[in-house]
């Protein structure tokens, strides 16, 4: 079986890109022929592809970066041998990257896909102004890149809980979308506002070794670790406010990158409130630093916080082994709707090293959901700091935390470890997806739940289309 993940490019791939990868090796592991392809507004030479890779081997390409580059951390993926990269995603060769604008763009694509058995599709093209290139609309022939026959089987891949209203345009692929595969349970519950089957296929990780990391509390050297895109939901400055708080006591540790972490460290950062030392984000500000507006990460750096920047996969890994707790400040009004609290990859892959979490509860965050029932929340061991709690607070949580006895670290870290291996396994998603897609329609209809399209999404799925141009109902050619 030739399976291929596909997506129209993004920037910010984040978590995203352990995920395919841990899909590759999973896939791999079951005798499947794995690939991905990109779909981009612009072509890449073989030369210029090649001498970037050259550049990035010897480490030219790294000497020419700022110290704080998202470019930093390109690694090769074991199973595909591409590069990839946390933050910019993979850098595929010409072979896997096609050009949308070029004249035989859809022949490429149809003689490409003409053996592939599924599609694992990641991202559809957005109002962004790099697929209007040939003017208003201009991209809107890229659902044809989706018109295959349907002996090939086309899953979409569901990352956010925004799904609804950033992609709603897919209501109106149902035809050739056999089911949504939704990635935690925020993303699950967003997707029942649509009339396509949809399949809870948790946040996978590859998981080698069949026992835990075992490195007791008392030897792990950094105390606390965060590694993220910097993204307004992730609320980095939670955990940057509350450093000062820890007394020194303690090593912090944070690496990642984003457009909130160059607002958080610019020269005009007095311009975030939200960045800025304050009495109304901080009620335990010392006086004297109210309305001086020094920037919280100044502050938290003086108390001893360690910044590494863009870091790879392996780097982050190697951390999450030698650290005891692993931190996820995010939170999120939109989640509160569906969950109690969210687990991305990272506090993912903290769990598969033995690293504690530290979470976010949502309770009371959205009004009307505070009995929202998740039973991750409910399973997971970990540290839930309230969503609104003070920097002090936070702070309090994580001494708390660091007082701890061994027996209870290690007796809840092994309980996270099974949690994984049980319900975030690669291989288990792996094996489900296959199995769907060789039953085809009628199995996928026997099983899976099926929403309705909503009225928002109806809406937004006809404001996206006419922005590109596409009448509704789109006529297929392929069956």
């Amino acid at each position: 079986m030739k399976v291929v993940f596909a997506d129209f490019r993004i920037e910010k791939y984040g978590g995203i890109v352990e995920y395919v990868c841990a899909m590759c090796k999973a896939f791999r592991d079951l005798g499947c022929d794995v690939d991905i392809v990109q779909f981009h507004p612009n072509s890449m030479s073989q030369s210029a592809y090649d001498k970037k890779i050259r550049e990035i081997e010897s480490g030219e390409f790294q000497k020419k970066l700022k110290p704080a580059s998202h470019a930093f951390g390109f690694e090769r993926d074991n199973v595909t041998g591409y590069w990839k990269n946390n933050y910019e995603g993979f850098f595929l060769p010409p072979s896997n990257r096609i050009n949308v604008f070029s004249k035989d763009a859809l022949s490429v694509w149809n003689n490409y896909a003409k053996d592939v058995d599924v599609i694992l599709w990641n991202f559809l093209p957005t109002k962004n102004k790099s697929w209007d290139k040939n003017g208003e609309g201009g991209f809107g022939f890229w659902w044809k890149f989706l018109d295959l026959p349907s002996s090939i089987k086309q899953v979409f891949l569901v990352h956010d809980a925004y799904f609804n209203v950033r992609a709603s345009q897919m209501s109106a692929l149902r035809d050739k979308i056999l089911f949504l595969g939704c990635a935690h349970i925020a993303a699950y519950k967003c997707c029942e506002e649509f009339k396509i089957p949809r399949l809870l296929l948790l946040n996978p990780r590859y998981i080698e070794d069949k026992k835990m990391h075992c490195t007791s509390k008392s030897k792990r050297v950094v105390d606390f670790f965060a590694a993220h895109m910097f993204k307004s939901m992730k609320h980095m400055e939670d955990l940057v406010k509350c450093v000062p708080y820890l007394d020194r006591k303690y090593n912090v540790m944070v690496a990642g990158g984003g457009i909130e972490w160059c607002y958080m460290t610019s020269d005009k950062v007095s311009s975030k409130p939200r960045y800025v030392c304050s009495k109304k984000t901080d009620p335990d500000l010392p006086k004297e630093l109210d309305g001086k507006k020094i920037p919280i990460w100044q502050r938290a750096v003086e108390y001893g916080m360690e910044y590494v920047g863009q870091i790879s996969g392996e780097e982050v890994f190697t951390v999450l082994k030698n650290c005891k707790f692993a931190i996820d400040p995010s939170w999120s009004e939109h989640y509160a709707q569906y969950c109690r609290t969210h687990i991305n990859g990272f506090i993912i892959e903290a769990m598969m090293y033995g690293a504690y979490p530290v979470l976010r509860d949502y309770r009371g965050l959205a009004k009307g959901y505070e009995n929202v029932y998740d039973p991750l929340f409910e399973n997971v061991k970990a540290i839930m700091i309230p969503w609104d709690a003070t920097p002090k607070q936070f702070a309090e949580s994580l001494k708390k935390a660091m007082c701890m006895s061994e027996e209870q670290y290690l007796e809840d870290t092994r309980h996270n470890f099974e949690l994984v291996k049980s319900i975030f396994n690669a291989n288990g998603n792996a094996k489900e997806i296959i199995r769907l897609c060789n039953g085809g329609r009628k199995l996928v209809a026997k099983e899976l739940e099926c929403g309705e399209d909503s009225k928002t999404v109806k809406k937004i799925t006809e404001e996206t289309m006419q922005h590109f141009g596409v009448q509704l109902p789109i006529k297929w050619t392929t069956y």
